[in-house]
């Protein structure tokens, strides 16, 4: 039996409630015969210093310490994993940038790179290193002097052992809180099958997967009972991929008494289908458009027309569904003219969307089309490693004219300018940030649907 310790870094990307991928993971674990602990260290109230957390997860024994790591935290990840050099622990670094990266943290003081999905690659790596198995056998991992086979995506989501088993590892003092804490969501499917340029979701991939509505609504019910929370969102890639799936999901979920939120992809969305998850407790929805330019909607692979968008907007406002709509700005080769039908449509969205997502300025990360094909063009190859940090300020606590438009507006991307955007295109982005945190502040002063708020990471945070 192996004993891992588990930490999200801290970061300015505060977390408020216990992380869904890590409650997996923990569940997962300890189905497998480990044992498990770990801690957050993005929590408002989790130490913070590295000292301190070492000395919490030495204290544990570890035979194995896993650290979280997305792109914009590559540099917080490697400098915890330093702070354990000497110690005589391996380090497996897991998430979306070793998923893309897998070779460089082995650079970085780690020990073993997770790719994907994490679940059965963790527990195998723990059998191996308990000996239980050669460690060329586990699927989906690096180490120094050896990549494995990829395991491909979990197909049996059914199989996953409950999120739920695994609440009690996270400590409710580090959210501010003596209480039972919930999760702040849950999944119904993995993957996403849009093939948009600017998107690395290779953790959970292009091949959608998903549960029946029987377990999402048990799993519903078990949160709803053991925490008394009513209201979550659904972090699906994209929610509502199969028709008959969503409204098999919202007829399982309509007599549960719960308010919801969830991320759709425009093309899945109709009438029929909103007023189903309205009906079954969906309190909002966030659809992403990123552009309001045909052409360059084409060239980004968004699948979906400025009229398509348009029409799910009205029809959820005629059902009183808010949504909340994404745009992006910044694209390589975006013409002035395109930028600006970006910037226009926002007049246009604004009657019709709850609000809009902040920030939103284009970050090429690693795994995209996007920075495959321009990164060596524009000079900003391994941006994460070669440049400094990109630290975007903390969102408010309260929702002020004056604290909305300095979280929507004030996006550090516009000013790294990857892209190389001559000064009128920059000036034209700062005016539709500016429009997007005007409207989404007047919204945000009339009542919404219960359970409904703004979603407030960064466009596309990885």
């Amino acid at each position: 039996m192996a004993r891992l310790f588990l930490i999200n870094p801290p970061t300015d990307e505060t977390v408020r409630s216990p992380l869904l991928s890590f409650l997996y993971l923990g569940a997962a674990l300890r189905k497998a015969g480990h044992e498990v602990a770990l801690l957050d260290a993005s929590a408002p109230f989790a130490p913070k210093d590295s000292a301190g957390i070492v000395e919490r997860a030495m204290a544990f024994r570890p035979t194995l310490v896993g650290i979280h790591c997305k792109t914009l935290y590559v540099r917080d990840a490697y400098a915890l994993a330093a702070a354990f050099a000497g110690l005589g622990v391996p380090l497996a670094c897991g998430g979306p940038h070793p998923t893309v990266a897998p070779l460089e943290p082995l650079d970085h003081g780690f020990d073993y790179s997770v790719q994907g999905e994490g679940e059965e690659t963790l527990a195998e790596l723990c059998d191996a290193l308990d000996g239980r198995r050669a460690l060329h056998e586990v699927r989906s991992l690096a180490w120094r002097g050896g990549v494995s086979a990829p395991r491909g995506f979990l197909l049996d989501l059914e199989a996953l052992p409950a999120p739920l088993d695994a609440l009690d590892l996270f400590d409710p003092r580090w959210y501010g809180s003596k209480q039972v804490l919930s999760p702040a969501g849950l999944l119904s499917s993995r993957g996403c099958p849009a093939a948009c340029t600017f998107c690395s979701n290779n953790v959970t991939g292009r091949r959608f997967r998903y549960r029946s509505a029987f377990s999402v609504a048990a799993e519903v019910r078990e949160l709803r009972d053991r925490t008394g929370a009513t209201a979550f969102s659904f972090f699906d890639d994209s929610f509502a991929v199969g028709r008959r799936r969503v409204l098999e999901l919202c007829e399982a979920l309509a007599p549960l008494g719960v308010h919801w939120t969830c991320t759709a992809h425009p093309a899945h969305l109709d009438l029929d289908v909103l007023a189903a998850m309205q009906g079954a407790g969906c309190a909002g929805v966030d659809i992403g458009m990123e552009s309001a330019d045909p052409e360059m909607l084409l060239r980004i692979g968004k699948g979906v027309t400025v009229e398509r968008v348009l029409r799910v907007l009205s029809d959820a406002r005629a059902l009183g569904l808010h949504c909340m709509l994404n745009l992006m700005f910044g694209w390589p080769d975006e013409t002035l003219s395109e930028l600006r039908a970006t910037v226009d449509f926002i007049r246009d969205a604004a009657p019709l969307a709850a609000a809009f997502n902040a920030r939103g300025v284009l970050v090429p990360y690693p795994g995209t089309r996007i920075y495959d094909e321009n990164h060596a063009r524009f000079g900003f190859t391994r941006w994460w490693i070669r440049e400094p940090p990109l630290r975007y300020l903390p969102f408010p606590s309260s929702w002020s004219l004056p604290e909305i438009k300095r979280a929507y507006a004030a996006d550090v991307a516009l000013e790294r300018n990857f892209f190389r955007h001559p000064p009128a295109h920059l000036e034209l982005i700062r005016e539709g940030l500016r429009r997007k945190a005007d409207a989404t502040y007047a919204r945000l002063t009339r009542p919404a649907a219960p359970g409904w708020e703004p979603r407030l990471p960064a466009a596309g945070a990885r």
